[in-house]
Parts: structure tokens; sequence; C-alpha cells
């Protein structure tokens, strides 16, 4: 049967976690960027647009929530209530009526909108992009961004929340469910094995059942797979068949279930899931993350779970909760 697991929205319990220092002690801030910028603030930003979910998440979970004055468009409503939100292809005077002191980008954002940053700069508001982490980057990510908010060091948070997590991974001869993500409906693309995606899978206790997959290239968290591997997966006994939806993969249960291979991989779980809560890489939600995948994982030992027919009707999110 497959289920839709509704969106996790996390208690804001990294809050004041970490301590700011006063603005005016600092000396000033130099780094460099992704796009090989050096770009120096004569203090710690107190008005930031953030052009991506994932910074503005992790700027939360390191306590400067109260700094952020333009989100973008796909961030998340809830945790952001009454900050502007802003399309991709913002023009310049819309962000600069926001009176930024740092304008946070990542390079597809950059990419798409080079025009409209630079002249922001030329106005003298500094632009900053950050590649989304992963795992082996996470430190080198937070470390700038700990430093343009003039905070307490953010790896400390990353690292604690590691080790929690790492210590609460069932033990190596413990049952382990055969997990395959599915991160793209085309070219039936996966999570690379170096991914924020494989390592919260690695923490629930599952398996990733295609953790010889090859980047897309270096550092880039999707990798193609393909329907004939899948099938060859499902023939050896997968478990868990997780599709992440959203921009990256908009799809519904109807078109996953309409997929005339779909019948192959009937001895799986099939889960639907936001892909803000697999693939995002948010200290804000990791701990829920984690937890909400190993919810999954271990309903999938206790019950036995078979494909349903075309006609049986499909559970919602909300009538999963009333299933419960």
């Amino acid at each position: 049967m497959a289920r839709r697991v509704a969106g996790v929205f996390p208690l804001l319990v990294f809050f004041c976690m970490l301590l700011f220092p006063a603005s005016g002690s600092a000396a000033g801030i130099t780094i460099v960027d992704d796009a090989g910028r050096t770009v120096v603030l004569p203090a710690p930003a107190e008005r930031i647009v953030s052009f991506y979910a994932g910074h503005s998440e992790n700027i939360l979970a390191l306590g400067g929530g109260g700094r952020l004055v333009g989100i973008a468009e796909g961030d998340d409503e809830t945790l952001f209530p009454g900050v502007p939100r802003l399309p991709m292809r913002a023009d310049a005077e819309r962000i600069l009526a926001l009176a930024p002191d740092l304008v946070l980008v990542r390079p597809l954002a950059e990419s798409v909108n080079e025009g409209v940053f630079r002249t922001l700069e030329r106005s003298g508001v500094p632009v900053v992009s950050l590649s989304p982490p992963i795992p082996e980057t996470m430190e080198a990510y937070l470390e700038r961004l700990s430093s343009l908010l003039g905070a307490e060091d953010g790896v400390n948070l990353w690292k604690e929340t590691l080790a929690l997590l790492e210590a609460q991974v069932p033990p190596v001869d413990a049952a382990r469910p055969l997990v395959f993500l599915e991160t793209s409906a085309k070219g039936l693309r996966t999570c690379a094995p170096g991914s924020w995606a494989a390592l919260l899978l690695s923490l629930a206790g599952g398996v990733n059942a295609a953790a010889s997959a090859v980047p897309l290239r270096p550092e880039s968290p999707l990798a193609n797979w393909g329907e004939e591997r899948l099938l060859a997966l499902a023939a050896e006994g997968l478990d868990v068949y997780i599709v992440q939806t959203g921009a990256m993969n908009p799809v519904t249960e109807a078109d996953v279930l309409a997929r005339p291979w779909i019948k192959g991989v009937h001895g799986a779980e099939i889960v639907l899931l936001p892909e803000e809560d697999v693939s995002r890489p948010s200290l804000l939600r990791m701990k829920t993350s984690v937890e909400m995948l190993r919810a999954i994982f271990e309903r999938g030992r206790r019950e036995n779970h078979e494909l349903p027919g075309a006609k049986e009707p499909m559970l919602s999110g909300d009538e999963e909760e009333d299933e419960r």
C-alpha cells in the first residue's frame, strides 16, 4: 500500500542554543564564497534576504531567524510567518526595498538572476553564494554561515546532533530494511551515496539499496539509476520504496501507481515524502526527519505491505492519520 506522509514541521528546538555576540564587538567578517568571491562584512548581518530554503532553515537553527527580512517562495511558510517571500527572479528594487545588509543565494539562483545580484553589489549590498551542503561539506558551510551571523560555532551544533542520532542507530547485527529513494522520475534518479538524503536513510537504520550509484557530478546529491536496475533490486527483496515529492519530483500517488512497471516492486512498501524532509540539508529538520524515517522502517518490520490494485482507494496524509 502506498502511503503519503505529511510534511514534518519541526518545533524550533534549536532556538537560543547558540548565543550571538553584540554586532559592535565584531571587528569585521571576511569569507570566500562558493563563487570564489571574497566578501567582507563590517559586522554580523542583521537584515538577511535568503534565496534558498536550506540557508533560511539553517539560519533559524542557529537562532538567527529574526534577522531574515526576505525568503524564497519555496521556503516553509509555517516557519517564517510574516516574512516577505520573493521569487527566484525578483527584481533589484524589490530586494533593495527590504534594506538588506546581506543577500544569501545558492549557485542555481545566482545563475538565473546574475544581473540583479550584480546590481545589488553595486548598490553596496553584499551577495554571498553558498552551495547546498552535503555531509562532507557541512562543517565548512556552517563555519561560513556562523561567521556571517556572528554566531558561536555552528559546527558544534552539527557535530552534537550527528553524534546523538548516530548513537541511536540500530546495532550492526540488527535487521535493517533495504530502502530505495526516488529523487526524480526523470531517468528514475536516486540519491548519491554521499548526499544528505543518504545520510538520513543510514541514521534512520535503513540500508541504501542504491549505494553504488554514481553522482551526476562531483558533490551532486543526485544519481541516475533507471527502472531496470530498480526492478532487479526489487526482485532481490526491496523493503521500502520512498518517492520524494516536490519541485524536483512533482508526482502524485496516482502517478506512481500508474507506472506500467510499478507492480514489479510489489514486495516493498511505497511511501511518498516531501522532498524538504528528505533531501534538504537542514539542521532544523534533521532530527525530526530521521525520527520520521525510523517510524516508517519500524512499521515496515512489523507489517506486511502489498501494492494495492489499481481500483483500491489511496490514503491521503489526513486519512492516514485517521487510520492510525
